[in-house]
């Protein structure tokens, strides 16, 4: 009995001890070193942060709940410059994080706030989002990342996988079940297909190749491989949809149904030309210059039968031209001086 009354009486102490902490603003210490962080890592911090801690709760744009922890951090439209740094992972009870307007770069750090509904990161600078982002936030209900210079990243997959096989709520009056609208996004290529459980309204607003599941054409295929490279520019997204290439997409041109050009000068694109613009059979032009592109030229484009020309000037290119018949006037200026300015004659 002795004990259990001395365990007790430890119990109520420590829980005083607690109210009392979260009276006085003390709050959460691993909350206030992570804000600490986020100002050192900034180039100009709001006025009212201190790279040196303090009273986080007290910062302008930051929320707390009544025991101290961070629940909502508002940076939108200031202008701020820097990173994020990886303890902003240890804000568990973050429900809200809006840094829309800023010029923050680098990666965003993994979130491990299960309450965390409103995510708001569009007009930055972040190159790369975590890959479970959409399964680590279950409560998410808005994801804002327009404009964002990323690589390619699986948002569509994720976001389906993570609608639920059943209703999240109650069927409607009428007897069918609540809908889900990952509506109004410019998703492209096959429409997902969901468990019979899930209405999924997903057509209105995005550019599906088809109104239903199935495959794309080829041709279509082929190209949203392409823009996949590119990592989906947001140009390229409203302009390529449905399942005709041929029926005006930006920068293509075919002749009797099949794709002969891709011109694409100065579009700004980034990222990569994947090899499956050899896909694409028919073309005879192709025409990426004055862009920012990476990597390689595939050398499956040397096998393309009909090709004449490809002008990629003014790139990042490295590597190596591909072997590409003589016939077929290469012009790479502009790029690593590894890939020279023409191939030159000759056979390969």
């Amino acid at each position: 009995m002795g004990m259990e009354m001395k365990h007790f009486q430890i119990t109520l102490l420590l829980s005083c001890c607690l109210a009392a902490a979260a009276a006085a603003g003390i709050g959460c210490s691993s909350d206030a070193d992570a804000i600490a962080d986020v100002a050192r890592s900034l180039a100009r911090p709001p006025s009212t942060w201190t790279a040196g801690g303090g009273d986080a709760c007290s910062f302008k744009g930051v929320t707390c709940s009544p025991s101290g922890r961070v629940t909502a951090i508002d940076l939108a439209g200031q202008g701020l410059a820097g990173t994020l740094p990886s303890s902003l992972s240890s804000l568990t009870a973050l429900e809200s994080l809006q840094l829309q307007g800023n010029v923050f770069s680098g990666a965003v750090p993994p979130p491990r706030a299960p309450s965390l509904t409103r995510l708001s990161l569009e007009g930055n600078a972040f190159t790369s989002l975590p890959e479970d982002l959409l399964r680590a936030t279950p409560a998410l209900r808005s994801l804002s990342t327009d404009g964002l210079p990323l690589q390619p990243w699986p948002f569509p997959d994720a976001i389906f996988s993570c609608l639920p096989s059943t209703p999240s709520r109650p069927p409607t009056p009428d007897g069918e079940p609540d809908r889900h609208l990952p509506s109004y996004n410019h998703l492209q290529g096959p429409v997902p297909a969901f468990s019979p459980a899930v209405a999924a309204d997903v057509v209105a607003g995005n550019g599906f190749c088809l109104d239903a599941p199935g495959p794309c054409d080829a041709q279509v295929s082929a190209l949203l491989q392409v823009a996949e490279g590119f990592g989906y520019p947001l140009n390229l997204s409203r302009s390529w949809t449905g399942n005709d290439a041929c029926s005006g997409w930006l920068g293509v041109i075919c002749d009797a149904s099949e794709v002969t050009i891709l011109g694409l000068t100065n579009y700004n694109l980034s990222g990569t030309m994947w090899p499956a613009i050899a896909n694409l059979t028919g073309l005879r032009k192709l025409d990426l210059a004055g862009n920012r592109l990476t990597g390689e030229i595939p050398d499956a484009l040397a096998a393309l039968p009909s090709l004449s020309l490809v002008d990629v000037r003014n790139n990042r290119l490295t590597g190596k031209l591909p072997k590409f018949w003589a016939s077929v006037d290469v012009s790479a200026e502009g790029n690593s001086p590894s890939l020279g300015s023409h191939y030159g004659s000759g056979q390969r």
